[in-house]
């Protein structure tokens, strides 16, 4: 499978990056089919340059442009808008974190709102025994608490 990627020439400190054609698992400083472009990302001129009609052409044999390229076409006008692709960077959680996260979670959420319910019946057992009025907003409030509870309980 072929795939369009960027392979990093320069010196150190000021990156340039190749728009290259290569096999997906080959090395891509030494090994690739053709150079198609270049990208300067330090520079404020020129910083993208490309063979627009080599590069349709490869994707048309059907190499597949890596998601970095694929945005940089889409942003030098090379490529429509709308295929751009969102990317996210960051560490991808891993299953047992992830399990971890969704019922743990829950189980914290539901002791808190717990603990929200016991509170509110001690201060309105402490409000009847100095002689307060209890207002229908905190009985609601204690109603929904328990409401949530049930709910809960139910999926599990």
């Amino acid at each position: 499978m072929l795939k369009i990627r960027l392979s990093r020439v320069g010196k150190k400190n000021s990156p340039i990056f190749r728009l290259v054609v290569a096999e997906k698992t080959r090395a891509v400083k030494r090994e690739y089919i053709e150079i198609l472009g270049l990208y300067k990302p330090t520079e404020k001129e020129n910083r993208f340059q490309c063979k627009k009609d080599r590069i349709e052409f490869w994707m048309s044999q059907g190499a597949q442009p890596s998601e970095t390229v694929n945005n940089l076409l889409c942003d030098f006008g090379v490529l429509s808008k709308d295929k751009k692709i969102k990317i996210v960077y960051g560490k991808k959680l891993k299953k047992k974190d992830a399990k971890k996260e969704s019922t743990g979670g829950d189980v914290k959420a539901v002791e808190n709102k717990v603990t929200d319910s016991e509170e509110s019946n001690k201060q309105d057992e402490s409000a009847e025994s100095q002689g307060k009025v209890v207002t229908d907003n905190e009985d609601n409030q204690t109603d929904k608490n328990e409401q949530v509870e049930k709910n809960t309980s139910e999926n599990k």
